[in-house]
């Protein structure tokens, strides 16, 4: 097995997404399956990793819960993959057939869900990561639910800090029909302005009876938010610390609201409590410094709402 080059910028993002996923999927409670990820993340590595009793350390990433920085971003994924997959749930129970991932990176919605025929799955990115991906799945095994089955998929290469709009639009996207819009892992590497103009954009193709989900930060984490003592989880936690902008200005349900959409907000902690999963020291509610990471779901109403 041979690994593929990483385009610049993506691969630490990519490998460890890809990590998160293989690990939650090998647990026996896991919260969701992504048997995708396991085939991602050995292709990326160059060996057959995941069909081991433990996964091999990747750079952050580990598979012995001695990394309090790991344990919170493996907590992460766990409490919010749920999330996004119940809302894409909930938006084609109730007749879209359109789902539009924002920063798909290797998203395998597409791919692992059960999603009503006829649904088309645009996947928005940079054109390295989609071509990263599409190497990643030409590697792995033939799907049933692949572009030419009952579901569709349908990548968008653009830069969101460009004309997406227009792009999706030539793509064959269609904004007089209800769309679930999934914005995973975004917006904190956005500041408020540029969250507006993509909120903006959203609402624009959002047909009565859209929905949206998205998760961001209530702040920008510190450093010593979690106590590290591996000089590499330093670097790591460095590193990721210093990709991040504001986000939205506001809480999701007032930031929600001020632009048209009708609001439902929870956290990855809740979830985390809900699904019977141990907390990570930076999601403790009683901290000194509370620390949020937002879910929150949006419903394009059938009349405008006034804006709050």
């Amino acid at each position: 097995m041979t690994s593929l080059e990483l385009p610049a910028g993506v691969g630490w993002t990519a490998l460890i997404t890809a990590y998160a996923r293989a690990q939650e999927s090998r647990r026996a409670d896991r919260l969701f399956a992504d048997p995708h990820a396991g085939e991602f993340l050995d292709t990326l590595a160059g060996a057959a990793v995941s069909t081991r009793s433990q996964l091999p350390r990747v750079g952050p990433a580990r598979d012995d819960e001695s990394s309090a920085l790991w344990n919170m971003f493996s907590a992460y994924f766990a409490g919010r993959t749920p999330f996004f997959d119940h809302q894409v749930a909930l938006g084609t129970a109730e007749g879209a057939r359109q789902v539009c991932i924002l920063a798909a990176g290797l998203d395998a919605r597409a791919l692992r869900l059960e999603l009503p025929d006829g649904t088309n799955v645009f996947e928005i990115d940079t054109q390295p990561v989609l071509d990263l991906k599409r190497k990643l799945l030409e590697s792995g095994p033939e799907d049933g639910n692949a572009p030419g089955g009952r579901v569709a998929r349908t990548t968008v290469a653009v830069d969101l800090r460009e004309n997406w709009s227009a792009a999706l639009l030539e793509a064959g996207f269609r904004p007089e029909e209800p769309t679930v819009w999934l914005a995973e892992g975004l917006l904190m590497y956005l500041d408020a302005p540029e969250c507006d103009r993509l909120l903006e954009g959203i609402a624009a193709l959002s047909a009565p009876g859209s929905r949206i989900a998205i998760d961001y930060f209530s702040r920008i984490p510190h450093l010593d938010d979690i106590a590290m003592t591996d000089p590499d989880d330093v670097s790591a936690a460095e590193l990721v610390i210093s990709l991040f902008k504001s986000g939205p200005a506001q809480p999701p349900a007032n930031w929600f609201a001020r632009h048209g959409w009708i609001p439902d907000v929870t956290d990855v902690g809740s979830e985390l409590v809900r699904h019977e999963r141990p907390l990570p020291e930076l999601f403790e509610p009683d901290r000194a410094e509370p620390f949020t990471v937002w879910l929150a779901s949006g419903r394009r109403p059938q009349q405008p709402v006034e804006a709050g």
